[in-house]
């Protein structure tokens, strides 16, 4: 196959935030050669190499975190900026997934993405949103966000509870319930209880 053709399948491939010897080889491209010219590309800086088989042409650590292990989506600390719930920078890409992973932080270009375990009953609560006019990405909901955040224990109180006030309490409800786990459930009242204290 000419270099040529090898150039116009690779950029065909712009289009997908995360690619790797797969979608060369539907391509047309030999397994063999996909992953030596993915290699030779990242290390002429062509792409960009995430982790080991994955790949992607964006610099942009938001752009690409939910589309490299499915299924999954950003929440915590980056749901927050993202949706400006609060003004903290997020140190890293958080994102939520069922999948167990050999390595739960990977360091793109610099940024941390963080992975964190959840089980399948608690894969709802997201949306499909455009990324900076050009990517799609899953974002949890601000009530799947406190879900999220009682879950891992990675968010503070007083950060949660702003949340919390700036809820749909209805739906937060819900999404406790959701979870199947009475700990999230209680203390997700408890947390509605301590902001209806603080109204009267």
């Amino acid at each position: 196959m000419p270099v040529i053709k090898y150039r116009k399948v690779v950029e065909s491939l712009r289009r997908k935030p995360v690619f790797g010897t797969e979608e060369l080889h539907h391509g047309g491209i030999k397994k063999g050669y996909s992953k030596k010219l993915l290699y030779t590309l990242s290390k002429t800086g062509d792409i960009k190499r995430i982790e080991r088989g994955k790949y992607t042409f964006l610099d942009d650590p938001v752009a690409i975190a939910t589309h490299i292990t499915h299924p999954s989506y950003i929440s915590l600390w980056t749901a927050m900026s993202i949706r400006h719930l609060t003004d903290q920078i997020p140190f890293a890409v958080e994102v939520i997934t069922t999948r167990k992973r050999f390595k739960n932080t990977i360091d793109f270009r610099g940024t941390k993405i963080v992975f964190h375990k959840v089980p399948p009953a608690m894969m709802y609560g997201y949306e499909n949103i455009i990324w900076k006019e050009s990517t799609r990405i899953m974002v949890a909901k601000p009530e799947k966000i406190i879900i999220d955040a009682v879950y891992t224990k990675s968010i503070p109180e007083s950060e949660i509870l702003e949340a919390v006030e700036n809820s749909d309490i209805i739906l937060l409800k819900k999404y406790s319930e959701l979870t199947g786990d009475i700990k999230i459930v209680e203390k997700i009242n408890g947390l509605i209880e301590k902001c209806l204290r603080k109204r009267r």
